[in-house]
Parts: C-alpha cells; structure tokens; sequence
C-alpha cells in the first residue's frame, strides 16, 4: 500500500482580468504550496475498484474523477482499493480536491508505466479543475494564468517565510465567488487591480466580507473560507 500527502495551497496573489467569450474567467495568480496542511491518499492493487472517504464519497469526489479521466483517455481499466482521509477543508480556497487529484495522475502515470508527458497530464488535470495542473507541476511557487492553469515556476519563498491557516468557518464555492464577483464588477466597473504580482493582493477580497477583515499579513487563500498569514 502507498500513502500520497496532497499538500494546500494559497493564493498570494489573484487578479480578475476580465472574462473571455465563452464565459469564463480570466486570472493572473501566485501559487504557493503549503505541504505543513495536507490530504492523504492510501492506494493498493485490488480486484475491483473502490473508493472511501468519509467527508466526500461517491463518483464526483475529484480523485474518482481523475482516475475515471485516465481509463478514458488510455482505454485502460485500473482496480485499486482507495482511501482519502480530508484534512483540507471544501470550499476552503486552499486546493484540496485539485490537489488529490493531481497526486492521483500522478501516481497511476508512474505505477502502471502510462508514459504520459507531463503536458498530457496538464491537459488532463485542467479538465476536472484549474488549479490541478499547478499541483501537477511540482513546483512550490507558480504563476498561473489564462484560467489559471498556465503554469509558469518562480522562485520558492525564503526560508524565513511561513505561512500559517486560518479557516474562517465559512464555505464559499469558486462558481459562487465569480457570481459574487460579476455583481460587484457590474456595481463598480473602474475597478483596476493590480499589475505587481510580487503584491498580496486577491480580488475576491472585495466580496468576501464574511472572511474579514485583512491586514497587511492577513488574506484570503483563494475563493474560499480561509484565510491565511504571512511571517
């Protein structure tokens, strides 16, 4: 049996762009891991697939999602015993799903010897969320753009800066934050973000004022619930 630990992120900086003709929206983010807060995956061989978690079961859960997406697109059928125990909160902003389900391409690419470049993998994680192929890319700090999943590696963080979460208690799903955020963008059209990504700064900020307030030091993971501090 292996144990995958699917690490956080946050977000250091995330900037709305604008959105494209088929609808969705366009960012320009940092993406910065947090391994001290993880997901953790037990995977072996079995005779028929199955799959267990507690806060997340059935088919949708994003790590059935990634499997199933890897039977299609090689025609082949993978029967493993899988246990996903969350630590990452949903709806938190901090990449849970997107995380195991990148550590789960991951896996089956190298263990059942598919040859998938790492391009393909990236293809495929951004079909079931923007923010899997910066958990596919192994870097510890991204630059994402287009949707997100544009990944471009920058430098790590010192080793003096440390990140620490804060969960908020509240949940709030990315399609709900971008509903958020087309109302606020229709009630404030000048609105001009930032083009310094060495900035903190997130855009949904501005429509998240349950999760407030911040500070210099304080802000929002991503879409979602938590918060987070730099030191």
């Amino acid at each position: 049996m292996s144990t995958l630990q699917c690490p956080a992120k946050v977000n250091l900086f995330l900037a709305i762009r604008g959105k494209d003709a088929s609808g969705y929206h366009e960012i320009e983010t940092v993406f910065a891991r947090v391994p001290e807060l993880f997901d953790e995956i037990e995977i072996e061989p079995a005779s028929d697939f199955s799959f267990h978690c507690e806060s997340l079961p059935g088919q949708s859960n994003s790590v059935v999602q990634a499997l199933r997406l890897l039977e299609a697109h090689t025609g082949r059928t993978f029967n493993y015993k899988i246990t996903l125990t969350k630590n990452i909160p949903p709806r938190s902003g901090l990449g849970g799903a997107s995380s195991d389900a990148a550590a789960i391409l991951i896996y089956l690419n190298e263990t059942e010897k598919l040859g998938l470049t790492q391009d393909e993998l990236q293809a495929l994680g951004a079909q079931i969320g923007m923010d899997v192929p910066f958990f596919l890319s192994g870097h510890e700090v991204a630059l994402g753009t287009h949707y997100g999943e544009k990944i471009t590696p920058l430098p790590s963080l010192p080793p003096n800066v440390k990140i620490s979460i804060e969960l908020t208690g509240h949940e709030i799903s990315t399609p709900e934050a971008y509903e958020r955020w087309d109302e606020f963008l229709a009630q404030h059209p000048d609105h001009t973000a930032p083009m310094d990504t060495s900035l903190l700064y997130n855009d949904f900020e501005l429509i998240t004022p349950e999760c407030g307030p911040y500070s210099k030091t304080r802000h929002l993971c991503g879409s979602g619930g938590a918060t987070f501090h730099i030191s």
